[in-house]
This record gives C-alpha cells, sequence and structure tokens, in this order.
C-alpha cells in the first residue's frame, strides 16, 4: 500500500520548489499523484541486483531501457484507474442505488428519518 502523503512529502522535499502549501486543481493533483506512482512503479520495476542482471541478459530475458514514454504511459494508466474510467465509476452507482432503494423502502413506510437504535450503554 502507498502511504500517499509520505510519498508526497519525499516529493516535495526533492523538488526545487516546495509546492505543498499551493492549492492546485483536483484534476492536477490527480495527474501529480499518478505521475508519482508511475515514477515509483517503475523505479521498483527495473532490476537493480547486478548478478540478476547479468543472468537476465545471458538468457536474452532482459527488456529494454526504461525510457520517460514509459514512466509517462504508466501514470496515464494510473491517472485513469485513479478517475474510476475503466470501472464506469460502478462502485458509486451502487451505492447510489442502495440508498436509493433504502429511501424508497422508508418513504413506503412513513418513516422521515432512518431508524436509530440506542446506544447500549444508556443515555
Amino acid at each position: 500500500m502507498i502511504d500517499v502523503p509520505k510519498e508526497l512529502d519525499e516529493a516535495n522535499e526533492r523538488m526545487p520548489v516546495d509546492l505543498s502549501q499551493s492549492k492546485t486543481p483536483l484534476d492536477i493533483t490527480v495527474r501529480s499523484i499518478a505521475l508519482m506512482v508511475a515514477q515509483r512503479h517503475c523505479g521498483d520495476a527495473t532490476v537493480k541486483e547486478g548478478n540478476l542482471y547479468q543472468q537476465l541478459k545471458m538468457d536474452n530475458k532482459l527488456g529494454g531501457p526504461l525510457t520517460a514514454e514509459d514512466v509517462v504511459t504508466a501514470a496515464l494508466i494510473f491517472e485513469r484507474y485513479l478517475w474510476e474510467e475503466w470501472s464506469k465509476n460502478i462502485v458509486g452507482h451502487a451505492l447510489e442505488d442502495v440508498l436509493e432503494e433504502a429511501n424508497q423502502v422508508l418513504k413506503k413506510h412513513g418513516v422521515d428519518e432512518p431508524p436509530i437504535r440506542p446506544h447500549p450503554g444508556g443515555e
């Protein structure tokens, strides 16, 4: 699991200008997070151990060099996931449907507010 606030703090420390206090629009924030996750993912996916690198090279199983285009492509994919483009907001629609159905049932039975049980510890 990625700790987003920690990653943002570490990324801001490496930047020449501290942008952590500036207000950015949501779309720019999502793009920044996607790019940061993509950079981390691509860095973690590279072979760093020398012997493993040599073995993969000898077996002709070594991939091409990591380029900026690879990172940007990964960032675009992560951004689409963050915006729920591929899931078409399935979770959001499911929650809306459940809430609408619950409201219809409550209205049908003449209940204006959802029933709330009293706390078992007393008042």
